[in-house]
Parts: structure tokens; C-alpha cells; sequence
């Protein structure tokens, strides 16, 4: 894997210390990220997602979900 370098500054937004990064670099949005601090680095990463959040991603779901296939038609058999 090719790794990308951009350099930046750390900066206030608010009372919080804050950096920016690229476009290019971005994680998809609304993803749940992790901060780590291993000594003298900061590493953020996408959030690790467990069996235990399969519940809560299904409940997401059922708005979408009719209950139906309607790619499914069933056909009449002769047995």
C-alpha cells in the first residue's frame, strides 16, 4: 500500500484542538472514527464494528425493508 503524506498544523476550533485534512484523504461521511495516542502519534481511525451492533444496524434497516420480493414470483409446480 502506497501511503499519502500531507503536512498541516494543529489549530483551535472552539475550545478543542483541531486538524485538516485533504478531501482525498477523508473517510466517507457520518463514519464513526476512533482517536488513538500511541506516545508521540495520533491515529484516526474508522470504528471497528462488532456482532454486537448487528441489532442496531438491522433496526436501521426496517424503514427500507417491505417485507416483500418482488423479484421473487413463485411458480406453480406440478409435483
Amino acid at each position: 500500500m502506497m501511503q499519502k503524506v500531507f503536512h498541516t498544523r494543529q489549530f483551535m476550533a472552539g475550545n478543542s484542538p483541531a486538524v485538516r485534512i485533504p478531501v482525498s484523504m477523508a473517510f466517507p461521511k457520518q463514519t464513526k472514527l476512533v482517536v488513538i495516542r500511541e506516545g508521540n502519534r495520533i491515529i484516526v481511525e474508522p470504528e471497528v464494528t462488532s456482532l454486537a451492533s448487528l441489532p442496531a444496524q438491522f433496526a436501521a434497516l426496517r424503514p427500507l425493508h417491505t417485507g416483500e420480493r418482488p423479484e421473487f414470483v413463485e411458480a406453480e409446480r406440478a409435483w
